[in-house]
């Protein structure tokens, strides 16, 4: 197992049991992500989206039980979980000085989950929280239940 320094030994294994892997890069079910939620008035993938989609697209990993600050959980990395959901991704975009796009589902299904241009990840759901200033950091803080921090004026 390659040795990380943006998350756990044990979340690296569940996400390697998942079908993660070091390098991994699904650039054509991402490119079709891009086409199905990008349409006039809806979700703009950025840079951050979608190497962060490329690389964990399509991850489920189901995860509970008590964590360190809080309960454990899973997610699901599809961005397709929250069509439909384009107001509530943009009633959030002053708060964070940036465009949201979904990556998918965590706590289960309980909060969607966002990147926004610099690649922080946040769960929205009838509030926004940072999960982590970066993929790495959030998957892990969901896995190894770390409480996220909630985001002033939201």
């Amino acid at each position: 197992m390659v040795k990380s320094l943006e998350w756990s030994a044990e979340t690296e294994a569940q996400l390697v049991a998942a079908g993660w892997h070091k390098g991994r890069s699904d650039t054509q079910r991402v490119a079709l992500w891009r086409r199905k939620l990008e349409k006039p008035n809806g979700f703009r993938m950025s840079v951050a989206a979608e190497k962060a989609l490329e690389e964990f697209g399509g991850i489920r990993v189901d995860c509970q039980g008590p964590g360190l600050e809080c309960a454990r959980a899973g997610f699901d990395l599809d961005p397709e979980l929250a069509s439909g959901e384009e107001d509530r991704f943009g009633a959030f975009q002053d708060p964070v000085g940036s465009d949201l796009f979904p990556l998918g589902e965590a706590y289960n299904g309980e909060v969607f989950l966002a990147i926004d241009g610099v690649g922080r990840v946040y769960l929205l759901g009838d509030r926004i929280q940072l999960a982590g200033a970066n993929i790495y950091s959030a998957l892990d803080s969901i896995l190894v239940g770390r409480l996220p921090r909630d985001i002033a004026g939201a």
